[in-house]
């Protein structure tokens, strides 16, 4: 009898045994799906603190900045920019242990960094720091090494904007280190060389690296072909490109070459809403899930809106005020909750039923909880950065409050629906 206890099942036509090499290729898909499902808890659980700071501290203040960046996003980054590039190339991933320690060191490393900061315990964010270059390293090789093995497929807009943003996030913390370690030329000049620290970290790996995932992301997302576009020159150029130079002028203390590379910037992130917008015209249709489709495409097509609108208003400001007038204020509202938040909300709607762990019948009840209330929760997310950011920037407390309890309904709610997610 088939299964019986003791005796080996005999080999029927249709029902041959699996080979060594496939279940080895089996257990490594189950042990990947593993690693990004911790991911995406790290990654939330940096995210529902970040809104708690918020709130206890009456608006995006350090804490909550660094737990939504040097938290939130690092983490999310550093789980799925390994995941993305080996599966465009086609080949394994790198073993999930050492793709855990990773992600490990990214989390306790912006814990660090996110406590120390607004503490003022500089030995606990020369550590934090340390620690994020160590993670910064090891996402490089976890996103590269496996392209060593064999005939691979090349995606060199991904390839080279994954690097350059890996580059970007180096330098960023590195000057950050060495302000904390006290190194007089850093110290003494921090007054410029903070605005290359923020623009790197902020534009330079975070954005970029949405950047580069949304030219594979969002057709998949919409049903769209993936087409080279005009709008894809202007998006890698500008956004590959901005970062350094705005840091460059920072660093000569150049007024003019920070503006270049702030207006730079600014013309990737319209390079990437207008891909966006193409994509969109040539979306396909489903006759199921459509809340959760809804939820997915709304929030990752409208931060990109935000992240124009975020980049020309620090351009602006870096025109007409100059390095060492530069500040980020009020755009914090669009450029973390619009931007940064939201499209990680729309990718982990995604990701998680299309790549984390569990069968067709879980994914199908992970597409259920995270589609849900989508028309409300969407509206309700960038109606509360709109009427947060005009109320901190004209000054309207009560407006301000408004959209504050919008954003924290909403982005609270996307938090417990990722939750009972990752346990569905």
């Amino acid at each position: 009898m088939i299964g019986s206890p003791g005796r080996e099942a005999p080999a029927t036509a249709g029902a041959s045994p699996l080979s060594e090499e496939t279940r080895q290729r089996l257990e490594r898909g189950r042990a990947e799906r593993r690693v990004l499902a911790t991911g995406l808890a790290l990654t939330g659980a940096f995210a529902a603190a970040a809104v708690l700071s918020a709130i206890i501290g009456g608006g995006i203040g350090w804490a909550a900045l660094h737990l939504a960046l040097v938290g939130a996003s690092t983490v999310g980054i550093g789980t799925f920019m390994p995941h993305f590039t080996v599966t465009l190339a086609g080949t394994e991933p790198e073993r999930a242990p050492a793709r855990l320690a990773v992600l490990g060191t990214l989390a306790a490393s912006g814990a660090a960094v996110s406590v120390g900061v607004p503490a003022s315990i500089g030995w606990l964010v020369v550590i934090g720091a340390a620690g994020l270059l160590a993670g910064t390293a090891g996402t490089g090789w976890m996103s590269f090494a496996p392209l060593r093995r064999g005939i691979v497929r090349r995606h060199p807009i991904v390839q080279v904007v994954y690097g350059a943003a890996l580059f970007e996030l180096a330098i960023g913390v590195t000057i950050a280190l060495l302000l904390y370690l006290g190194w007089p030329p850093v110290v003494s000049r921090w007054a410029d060389l903070k605005l290359a620290h923020g623009w790197l970290n902020l534009f330079g790996f975070a954005s970029l690296t949405v950047a580069g995932t949304l030219v594979y992301l969002f057709p998949t997302v919409v049903g769209a072909r993936i087409r080279a576009h005009a709008s894809l020159l202007l998006l890698v150029v500008g956004c590959v490109a901005g970062p350094p130079i705005v840091a460059l002028g920072a660093a000569l203390g150049s007024a003019m070459v920070t503006a270049i590379g702030a207006w730079l910037t600014v013309g990737g992130a319209v390079g990437q809403a207008w891909y966006v917008g193409h994509a969109l015209s040539g979306r396909g249709r489903w006759a199921f899930d459509h809340d959760w489709h809804r939820a997915v495409i709304w929030h990752l097509a409208a931060g990109t809106g935000w992240f124009v609108a975020a980049t020309a208003t620090l351009a602006l400001r870096l025109t007409l005020n100059g390095p060492t007038g530069w500040s980020l204020g009020a755009v914090t509202v669009p450029l973390v909750a619009g931007w940064v938040l939201q499209e990680l909300i729309g990718s982990w709607s995604h990701l998680l039923p299309a790549v984390g762990p569990g069968d067709a019948a879980a994914h199908a009840r992970q597409r259920d909880l995270l589609g849900r209330r989508a028309r409300w929760r969407v509206g309700a997310l960038n109606l509360g950065v709109l009427a947060g950011w005009v109320g901190f920037a004209l000054g309207v407390p009560v407006l301000a409050a408004g959209g504050g309890i919008l954003l924290v309904g909403a982005s609270g709610t996307a938090l417990v629906l990722l939750g009972r997610a990752l346990r569905a």
